[in-house]
């Protein structure tokens, strides 16, 4: 008889942490001396979680909660969706005349769409390309179009029974499953704890709070992925291996194009940025190229004391004796100009 056990994980999936690590590195200094130098480096290493089959007793457990957040709900005044519909019935539905109206007329144009659409793929079979793409990609749209504008209605028809008991049971139920199932594992499968602590519901929801308010960015990230996986797992979408691992890659995917955006959007705003600051430092005036008046007026001052200082020199050079007739008869041509710009600069 086999002594194999069975799997008592639903999922076991990994997220990476940054640690710091010293490092050691020994060499020989000039003088053959042994030296070691110690330097701290950041490195990613795995922290394995996963999600425990639930047992009977935890099912039971389970629906009870359930059960009971429910009749919470109602005591406070939320409505059944049984109630709510039924309210909305009495009153001629969720959807006014005229949006009926409009909806019947989406559904009826999607219809008549589709039926363009394979017309036009018989038809267009002898055309060239160019043509066939060009029409066959004008009714597409259009049919998206449609299919848009009914989702819509169907959102705002949906988004009404949000607030209703049972909704609200479902998703503190989800959050029930999140706290009791959750576990911290090694990287072979053992159980080392639980993700949120021992206790009952109140305790895991309060140590719940405190990882939030932590903000470790490798325990935020795996809080996300249990509500993710423990959630398709609820609703019956996700419960072998291979489907949770599906969920796990397009959950992975998306991450790295939500960073790829990021990137993306940051470097257009930081050439943007560039480029302004270009524009403006081309529209400002330098301090050399363009002149206040009030400077422009003390440099005419200056020039206008220089050249009464050179007539003052000039007229006192004149009075000596020693210069010769020459000299006394051609500098009172030349002070005498320079007065008269002086006077016209002043």
């Amino acid at each position: 008889m086999s002594n194999k056990k069975t799997n008592k994980w639903l999922y076991r999936f990994s997220v990476t942490r940054e640690v710091d690590v010293e490092e050691s590195s020994s060499s020989k200094d000039s003088k053959g001396k042994e030296v070691t130098v110690t330097k701290v480096i950041t490195k990613e290493e795995p922290v394995f979680f996963g999600i425990r089959k639930p047992t009977r007793k935890l099912f039971d457990e389970g629906e009870l909660f359930y059960g009971v957040t429910m009749s919470q709900g109602i005591k406070s005044g939320l409505l059944t969706k049984a109630q709510l519909s039924k309210r909305y019935d009495n009153d001629g539905g969720v959807l006014s005349e005229p949006d009926k109206e409009k909806y019947a007329q989406l559904y009826l144009e999607l219809f008549e769409l589709e039926n363009e659409l394979q017309r036009a793929q018989l038809n267009l079979e002898k055309a060239s390309e160019k043509k066939k793409k060009e029409e066959l990609t004008s009714i597409l749209q259009k049919m998206n179009e449609a299919r848009t504008q009914i989702q819509e209605f169907e959102s705002a028809q949906s988004n009404i029974f949000d607030q209703t008991a049972e909704n609200r049971a479902r998703n503190k139920t989800i959050m029930w499953w999140v706290l009791h199932l959750a576990n911290i594992t090694d990287d072979k499968g053992e159980a080392l704890s639980a993700f949120f602590g021992e206790g009952g519901y109140d305790e895991k929801l309060e140590n719940y709070d405190v990882k939030e308010d932590d903000g470790d960015l490798h325990i935020i990230e795996a809080m996300r992925k249990f509500a993710y996986f423990i959630s398709y797992w609820y609703n019956g979408q996700a419960n072998t291996e291979e489907e949770f691992a599906n969920i796990d890659k397009a959950l992975n995917e998306e991450e790295e194009s939500e960073e790829e955006s990021t990137e993306e959007s940051t470097e257009e705003s930081t050439e943007e940025s560039t480029e302004e600051s270009t524009e403006e430092s081309e529209k400002e005036p330098t301090e050399e190229s363009v002149k206040e008046p009030e400077e422009e007026i003390e440099e005419e001052a200056l020039e206008v004391k220089e050249v009464v200082a050179e007539v003052v020199e000039e007229d006192s050079k004149s009075e000596l004796p020693k210069i010769k007739e020459e000299k006394t008869t051609s500098k009172p041509k030349q002070v005498k100009n320079k007065k008269e710009s002086a006077r016209e600069k002043i």
